[in-house]
């Protein structure tokens, strides 16, 4: 991932998880509020008044075990020489331990057991579930740090390089929670460990040092181009066409036909599917087609200051003239 705030980010996505679960859960009311943390265990003291907390704790980062995956994609990004020098991918996996205090009897093991059937029924965040977490953890304080700190970026481009979160449950038995626990020098609590991945983390070397915006490394890329369903899938002038793909929502999202330097204009936007309107002075015959993007505040500045997409083919149709048209009698 090219921003620095990728691993507070899942945290904290993470923490609102468990906040939004624990709210939702009518069968937790009569333990009243429950505090969600994200500090080290040897900083949690729950005294006799104390109420019941649920602690997530990030304990270690590792190499993701999958990052070969992510090498096919790389393809795109030797077609100048500013992505040539980018360095590789860094895949990571963050492992938290999860745990629950409580002072009075069965908190800790109610706390526990609702928690797993919630991460158990969310294995995968999508992307707006992690948009709309980020939206409430920019909004809900905005003078804490993590807020301040995504307000210096975007909800918007964070959210696109976490892609998805992948949560599993990674169950240690005595002798590794043992060690674990001697580790953090706390006194022990039930607890589970979770492994979250996969964290990409790509390098913004060549970009700084060329001028390029981060939205090079975020390349949309078109699969395939269909016809709207509305023109019974023939593709003629004045036609609407459909665009699939990846990554094809930009600041401002334009299309170009056949290289040329008039942009047009889409109907619909979205991460994987652009409509838009065919031209009127279009020739029959193949057709290629490039998404754009441009920053909003470069926009209409240099064409260097591009992003663009592979290009795709489509054949535009002759336009059917019915030379036998019914008589009417």
């Amino acid at each position: 991932m090219s921003n620095g705030l990728a691993i507070a980010a899942v945290t904290a996505i993470f923490k609102n998880l468990l906040e939004d679960g624990l709210v939702q859960n009518t069968a937790l009311s009569s333990m009243g509020n429950v505090l969600v943390t994200t500090l080290p265990p040897d900083q949690i003291s729950v005294g006799v008044d104390g109420q019941p907390q649920l602690n997530l704790f990030l304990y270690q980062v590792s190499q993701n075990r999958n990052a070969d995956l992510g090498k096919s994609d790389q393809s795109v990004h030797h077609q100048t020489s500013i992505e040539k020098d980018a360095l590789p991918l860094l895949a990571v996996n963050l492992h938290y331990v999860l745990t629950a205090y409580g002072n009075k009897d069965f908190q800790t093991e109610i706390l526990l057991g609702y928690v797993m059937e919630l991460l158990h029924q969310t294995p995968v965040l999508s992307k707006a579930r992690i948009k709309a977490a980020l939206n409430h953890i920019a909004t809900i304080n905005r003078s804490g740090l993590l807020a301040q700190a995504i307000e210096s970026t975007s909800v918007e481009a964070l959210t696109e390089q976490l892609d998805r979160v992948k949560i599993a449950s990674n169950l240690f038995d005595t002798e590794q929670m043992s060690r674990l626990w001697s580790l953090f020098g706390g006194s022990y609590r039930p607890s589970i460990t979770y492994e979250v991945s996969m964290v990409l983390s790509e390098s913004q070397k060549s970009l700084v040092k060329s001028g390029f915006n981060s939205q090079v490394l975020n390349r949309p890329r078109i699969h395939k181009v269909i016809a709207s369903p509305s023109t019974n899938g023939e593709i003629v002038t004045g036609s609407s066409l459909i665009v699939y793909g990846k990554n094809l929502k930009g600041d401002v999202t334009q299309l170009r036909l056949n290289g040329g330097e008039n942009l047009l204009e889409p109907q619909i936007v979205e991460y994987n599917r652009i409509s838009f309107k065919l031209p009127q002075n279009l020739q029959a015959g193949v057709q290629k087609v490039q998404v754009v993007h441009q920053q909003l505040y470069k926009y209409k500045n240099s064409k260097d200051l591009e992003v663009v997409s592979n290009e795709q083919t489509f054949v535009l149709q002759h336009p059917f003239i019915d030379n036998n048209p019914t008589m009417l009698l």
